[in-house]
């Protein structure tokens, strides 16, 4: 998927945007790891603020609606569960609600007021089943559909409480983390389509700034892929890249790829022979890489590259002779903030000089993602302070201390306060 993260804004904001999509979405790294590299579509989870609905039969998806066992729903929402055998009644009820749904009836009952239903409840292989987005938003619930990773949240009054925050601003900052439109009010049957239309990815995609449609240089040709493309793809959860995780593919002649963040700095230090690329082919539509995976891949009208459901960007040459100037940060985190207690977020600071030099207090060597490290000491500890230049797209820094580490280096969107460096998005923040 695609969604574009708000880089300038304060810490306050950022870490709350954070927090709140790592407690929403619950979209963990291993549920993404797989979504990636499944071939067919898996099973919808269901969650209920932060815990997973464990239920005993999958959730079925009919004519746009999704359908769940009633009872495991209930229970999770804390309401109390009736089944009437002889009127085949489905009750939930707790202080001041009361839900009932008949079996094949197209009307329920929310405290008495009949309510018009899509479809209606219904057994499947022995299993009563509800529609689940009328359930959650009868108790007065916000129902969000995650795509990319085939998971339902139902967020409850009583997370929103303890985060802090109103049901409208839930509602707002999930409007913020989808800018597009949004997604359908059922997951559909099938995987959603890899076209323009799929609500969770833009069709032309837009600059996160300012939200505006970019273009790429020129239109892609893939019979002939050249340079590298990346796509930012967010780790709720903050398990596998504390935050945001960067996809990229760099394409050479001959059927060659290298997929991944290069180990010695830009692209154009990747060498094929050492730095373990894969070969690939394109045909019907699918990306195969020489080691299995498949990814569904296209260039749409307006010439954007599209690899498994997600509009790529490609990586330009910066100006030569580039110099920084300011302070930039990065900020990551672990865990659901504010809702786990052994979460936890850090910020990263670079101030860069146009003179060439460089400070910082909380950057480790091992905090610039996948740059090669060079020591002139063996034993050298890290350093807070030294010198830096680009060519290409690597950036070099030269610790005080001896080490050299260079890393891969490119602006978002042409804008020198927004950079990458390695696997991390470094930005001058505005309103700070």
């Amino acid at each position: 998927m695609n969604l574009s993260i708000t880089r300038r804004r304060t810490k306050r904001n950022h870490l709350l945007a954070m927090a709140l999509a790592a407690a929403l979405l619950l979209a963990l790294w291993p549920g993404a790891a797989a979504s990636a590299s499944a071939g067919a579509a898996s099973p919808i989870k269901v969650f209920v603020d932060t815990s997973q609905i464990q239920l005993t039969a999958d959730p079925v998806t009919d004519k746009g609606t999704t359908f769940v066992q009633f009872r495991p729903l209930f229970e999770s929402m804390e309401l109390e569960v009736d089944w009437d055998p002889d009127k085949k009644l489905v009750t939930g009820s707790r202080p001041g609600l009361e839900i009932q749904l008949g079996i094949g009836e197209t009307t329920a009952t929310v405290n008495g007021t009949k309510v018009a239903l899509g479809a209606g409840a219904r057994v499947v292989n022995g299993n009563t089943l509800v529609p689940l987005r009328f359930v959650g938003e009868a108790t007065g619930s916000i129902v969000y559909w995650d795509p990319a990773n085939r998971e339902i949240t139902i967020v409850t009054e009583k997370l929103w409480t303890a985060l802090g925050m109103t049901k409208e601003e839930v509602e707002r900052r999930l409007a913020e983390l989808r800018p597009t439109p949004s997604a359908p009010a059922d997951p559909p049957a099938t995987t959603p389509p890899s076209d323009p239309g799929n609500p969770a990815n833009p069709g032309n995609p837009a600059n996160p700034d300012t939200g505006k449609p970019t273009s790429p240089s020129k239109p892609v040709d893939l019979k002939h892929l050249q340079g590298m493309y990346y796509n930012i793809r967010d780790d709720f959860g903050g398990y596998e890249c504390g935050g945001t995780c960067w996809d990229m593919y760099t394409f050479f002649p001959g059927g060659k790829v290298f997929v991944g963040t290069p180990k010695n700095g830009g692209p154009e230090t990747i060498d094929c022979a050492k730095d373990g690329c894969t070969t690939y082919t394109i045909s019907k539509g699918k990306l195969v890489l020489g080691n299995g995976h498949s990814y569904p891949i296209k260039v749409d009208d307006k010439g954007h590259l599209w690899i498994n459901d997600n509009a790529m960007t490609a990586v330009e040459p910066v100006p030569a002779n580039l110099r920084l100037e300011g302070s930039y940060q990065h900020i990551g985190y672990t865990g659901l903030i504010g809702v786990n207690a052994a979460a936890s977020s850090w910020t990263e600071y670079l101030d860069f000089a146009k003179d060439g030099t460089f400070a910082s207090t909380d950057l480790m060597l091992s905090s610039l993602g996948s740059g090669t490290s060079v020591s002139t000491d063996a034993a050298a500890s890290s350093s807070d302070k030294g010198t830096y230049s680009i060519s290409g797209n690597t950036i070099t820094f030269k610790f005080g201390d001896g080490n050299v580490v260079k890393s891969l280096f490119f602006l978002h969107d042409g804008d020198p306060t927004d950079v990458q460096i390695g696997d991390r998005n470094f930005y001058i923040d505005d309103d700070e």
